[in-house]
């Protein structure tokens, strides 16, 4: 495993999902094959619902789950199934010419998410680390932090420092889709 994948793996296993927080962007996937949603990023935890091949889904969050395997934290697009996790290889995304990036920080920290590229600036809201957001621009000051601006999915937006985030390649979350 190279350096940046276990830095990324690292800081994504930080990840939780915390009530009361705003939701990440959602990511649109397809499910490749029966795929149990479960009540935790792990083999061990409650099937909620077992949803079937091409279900569609709404990544909000990643974690590295006690197996070693991401898991995404997903919103069925059935009305009425609840929200829950499934492992990242029974997951398929379509290509994209977002920019996505995942918030990183410890377990239970709010990632704050300001008004302007500066500590100084307003705290707006905070999201958790694993959100999932999309990155429209950077700012970097002189001898500074990089600063990315992210939107939530009921369109919130605000600036995240360079260090509370793992920006991924355009259209990619964790890995590329394969053409």
């Amino acid at each position: 495993m190279g350096l940046m994948t276990k830095l990324t793996v690292a800081l994504l296993s930080f990840g939780t999902l915390i009530a009361g927080t705003l939701p990440s962007m959602a990511r649109p996937a397809t499910l490749t094959t029966d795929s149990n949603l479960r009540t935790g990023a792990s083999l061990t935890a409650t099937v909620l619902s077992v949803l079937p091949p091409g279900s569609n889904v709404e990544v909000l969050n990643i974690r590295v789950g006690n197996d070693g395997n991401y898991w995404y934290y997903v919103r069925p697009g059935v009305e009425g199934t609840p929200d829950g996790w499934i492992r990242s290889n029974l997951v398929s995304f379509k290509p994209s010419s977002k920019s996505y990036a995942t918030l990183t920080g410890n377990r239970g920290d709010k990632i704050n998410v300001r008004s302007a590229p500066s500590l100084q600036s307003k705290i707006l809201h905070y999201g958790l680390e694993g959100d999932l957001v999309t990155v429209s621009e950077s700012f970097k000051e002189y001898d500074s932090y990089r600063w990315y601006r992210v939107q939530f999915p009921n369109n919130a937006a605000g600036w995240v420092r360079e260090d509370l985030l793992s920006v991924w390649p355009k259209g990619c979350i964790i890995t590329c889709p394969e053409n």
